[in-house]
């Protein structure tokens, strides 16, 4: 195709959704035509492959791109009502902290189907994605800075490994309009001494199944790690709010 910039190396997949989503109001790419495959695509822009999977799914979320199986990714009109009923959704779940449990408990099922997914399906680009999110994740926390934007791109790379580019989008309309306030409470559970050590060595058991291509214990280490999470943090937020056991 040719027509792609080169993209630097900072958000590297906002840049291809921005590049593409500004092709398509500029009118250089079209409702119906086809996008490149992601290969050629990772090509021409000079990045891997799965950060174009995380570009693509982020322009589906926003209406802008279809993928139809055997067939590729197209271009398609935005689906304005669409995407402002998903963002109303989550941002009505965001000024409502009781639903946060709940939250979690979405996230428990797909995440884990996720890594089931992911430990079937990887390829190396994939394992290599993984890796530097736990790497960045590993100098955070000997530095004293936020590990907080690594783990969320160490559960998308997961995401796009799984090369199931709905599960893909929900799980990112979930990261991107839940942000805020999960790194909210991950503040608060970083508060107990030791636990950025004990999320970095959960991550690495995570990745370790999906390396091995053990999906079953991929799937069961992501559900162990949210919920001990899930458990961690309500239970702190009760105690300071004076509330009770966990229900």
């Amino acid at each position: 195709m040719g027509r792609f910039e080169r993209i630097a190396n900072q958000r590297i997949y906002q840049q291809i959704v921005d590049q593409i989503s500004r092709m398509i109001r500029e009118g250089s790419l079209k409702p119906g035509d086809r996008l490149p495959p992601e290969r050629q695509l990772a090509e021409e822009f000079g990045v891997s492959r799965p950060a174009v999977r995380e570009a693509l799914s982020a322009l589906g979320l926003m209406g802008l791109v279809e993928v139809r199986h055997g067939e590729g990714t197209f271009v398609r009109s935005a689906s304005e009502e669409g995407l402002v009923s998903s963002m109303a959704l989550f941002l009505t779940m965001e000024q409502n902290a009781s639903l946060g449990k709940d939250l979690i408990e979405i996230r428990t099922a797909l995440e884990g189907e996720s890594a089931f997914l992911a430990a079937e399906r990887r390829e190396q680009d994939d394992l290599a994605a993984i890796e530097e999110t736990l790497r960045q994740m590993e100098v955070a926390l000997h530095t004293g800075m936020s590990a907080a934007d690594p783990d969320w791109r160490f559960h998308r790379a997961i995401a796009a490994a799984s090369g199931n580019g709905l599960l893909v989008q929900v799980m990112q309309m979930l990261a991107e309009n839940m942000q805020e306030s999960i790194d909210h409470y991950r503040e608060q559970l970083l508060r107990i001494p030791g636990m950025d050590r004990v999320l970095l060595e959960e991550h690495q058991g995570i990745y370790e199944a999906i390396r091995d291509q053990e999906p079953e214990l991929a799937r069961s280490r992501m559900h162990a790690h949210i919920m001990r999470v899930r458990r961690t943090l309500y239970g702190a937020v009760q105690a300071r709010r004076g509330g009770g056991a966990d229900s």
